[in-house]
């Protein structure tokens, strides 16, 4: 019998190679093709998850400000969680029309969170300016998501929630300016003496205060940044002006001005949008003579009144900016009054201008009602805390 040839042998040991090859790229084949199905799965999933996990948020959110807004305009909780309730309906995720859970509408107040930039939801706190609401896909007020490829390997569905806080902070303010005598004084610290072009006292008593050189023009600058401040604000507050000193009334020797009475409280502006009209009113005060003492309660007493009178909002955050260049002197303790605005829910920040032998009373005013104070040794102390207390009113904001 004849051997094999060399080219028989040669095919044979070809084919016996080639069946492994091709079974090998089959194999292959089939691993990438899971691995691309499996990518397919995830990519669809997930894009279809963030697709609902967005609506989802958008619904929390839009809810939450529909609910504020009520809040602020009918001063009511109850048509605040309606309205809350019928914008979420208007929202549809995952085709369905949106629903709350119980207890996923909360009322409260929003409060700075310690000397931070931070704001903390309260729950239940009043008066209050905030709603917190959480959206849920939970399989109880909305089903669950059944996603396109994943249930096939996961028996649970998506189930998706948010929660959105929503705050507008309506503001209040009172400027609650001290215009005593003394604020025509010069910046020396030094009582009765005034700017270069006054008469000395007695006739630089019954003389307006100079444009650049008293302590109202130090103010005016002041008063001028905090407004320009405020300007830059999404939502600007409602302002109030109140100037105070003391009930005098001039006696035969202040010509031209004898017999002429001065209240202790003047209402500057009334209360509401005149952040355009302050530089005005105060520069106005440079027509007309500043006398009196330092009657510092009834400047307080009148600014509290404002922030609580029928025409306010009754949930607005109410702040008085007490500024003063001395030591009250006449009139009942402001301590006392600070302890009223602080059961009114009111804050008192206060300022005050030059060195002050005893600013003890200033300071206790603004802890008594959770405010700061300020000491102003100069100018640009004084203008820099109407900038920061400008810089830190509150905005609408959502979490």
């Amino acid at each position: 019998m004849k051997s094999p040839s060399n080219s028989f042998l040669q095919q044979t040991r070809s084919g016996q190679k080639a069946s492994p090859r091709r079974g090998a790229m089959i194999v292959f084949l089939a691993v990438m093709m899971s691995l691309f199905m499996i990518a397919v799965i995830f990519t669809v999933d997930v894009a279809y998850m963030q697709m609902v996990k967005t609506d989802v948020r958008i619904a929390a959110d839009v809810s939450a400000k529909g609910g504020v807004e009520a809040l602020l305009r009918t001063e009511n909780s109850t048509k605040a969680e309606t309205a809350a309730k019928r914008f979420l309906e208007l929202n549809t995720v995952a085709n369905q029309t949106m629903k709350f859970n119980d207890g996923d509408i909360e009322l409260g107040k929003v409060v700075q969170n310690g000397n931070s930039k931070k704001w903390k939801f309260k729950t239940n706190q009043t008066p209050y300016n905030a709603m917190r609401v959480t959206v849920r896909l939970d399989d109880n007020a909305n089903a669950s998501v059944p996603l396109f490829f994943a249930r096939f390997f996961d028996d649970q569905n998506y189930k998706p929630q948010h929660t959105s806080i929503a705050a507008n902070l309506v503001h209040e303010i009172v400027l609650c300016i001290d215009r005593s005598g003394s604020m025509c004084f010069d910046l020396t610290g030094v009582d009765y003496s005034y700017p270069s072009g006054i008469p000395k006292y007695p006739k630089g008593y019954i003389t307006p205060p100079h444009s650049t050189g008293s302590r109202w023009a130090k103010l005016d600058v002041a008063i001028q940044a905090f407004v320009s401040k405020i300007k830059l604000r999404t939502i600007e507050p409602d302002i109030a002006l109140v100037t105070w000193g003391s009930d005098t009334r001039l006696g035969y020797n202040w010509r031209p001005y004898n017999g002429r009475r001065f209240k202790a409280v003047e209402v500057d502006l009334n209360l509401g949008q005149n952040i355009d009209k302050v530089n005005a009113a105060i520069a106005d005060r440079y027509n007309d003579i500043m006398v009196g003492g330092t009657n510092m309660a009834a400047g307080i007493d009148k600014a509290i009144s404002i922030l609580t009178s029928p025409s306010a909002n009754s949930l607005a955050q109410k702040t008085i900016i007490l500024m003063s260049d001395g030591v009250w002197n006449t009139g009942r303790n402001p301590v006392s009054s600070a302890q009223t605005a602080a059961a009114k829910n009111i804050t008192i920040h206060t300022v005050s201008f030059l060195s002050v032998s005893n600013q003890s009373v200033m300071s206790t005013i603004a802890s008594t009602t959770g405010g700061k104070n300020y000491s102003a040794l100069n100018v640009q102390d004084l203008k820099t805390a109407f900038e920061e207390l400008a810089e830190d009113l509150p905005i609408v904001l959502i979490d």
